[in-house]
């Protein structure tokens, strides 16, 4: 299977979508160590997938239009789930929960530096035979004056997640012929 550079993932109002189930192939914690000495775990989860067309729908398509770029519209839910792994000198009494306001006005350290202990790219395996390959990243890390019901201290971390789709082969081929003919014709 081969990643699809003609392909576009696009976010699109999902009012006529159909959920496509799939299959967890590798859904792994990624580590990031941070300027404190506190591990943060991180995780990506897909819990859902809508889908604009089906897979025969979208080969259609691209056949119709002779190897121009083809959109598919997909949706997905997902969640980062996130752990601290904090050292001793850094845990506090451990307090009750907050809003998203409050975490935001207690920052005391933003854009925390950071390095990567492990990243790796999550798989799913799609109910039609798409693959998609998701990396989720932090791009900044806060740290707040404010401890969980553990006494760990609460970080607020932004991030990315990057999705590649994978055709099945057969469909890979089809489309690079379209790709070809398209070329020459």
């Amino acid at each position: 299977m081969q990643a699809h550079e003609d392909v576009t993932m696009v976010k699109v109002t999902p009012s006529n979508f159909q959920f496509v189930d799939f299959k967890v192939i590798r859904e792994e914690w990624n580590k990031y160590k941070l300027e404190d000495g506190t591990i943060i775990k991180m995780k990506f989860v897909l819990i859902s997938v809508m889908m604009e067309k089906s897979l025969e729908e979208f080969v259609k398509e691209a056949k119709e239009r002779k190897g121009t770029k083809v959109g598919m519209g997909v949706v997905v839910q997902s969640r980062n789930v996130m752990g601290v792994e904090a050292p001793k000198k850094l845990r506090g009494q451990p307090s009750g929960t907050y809003s998203h306001q409050d975490l935001q006005a207690s920052i005391i350290k933003r854009d925390m530096d950071f390095e990567v202990i492990t990243e790796k790219r999550n798989e799913y395996k799609l109910e039609n035979g798409i693959t998609i390959k998701v990396k989720s990243s932090p791009l900044e890390i806060s740290k707040t004056s404010k401890y969980d019901q553990q006494g760990l201290p609460i970080y607020i971390v932004n991030s990315t997640a990057d999705m590649i789709p994978t055709f099945p082969e057969e469909i890979e081929r089809e489309l690079k012929q379209l790709k070809l003919s398209g070329q020459h014709g």
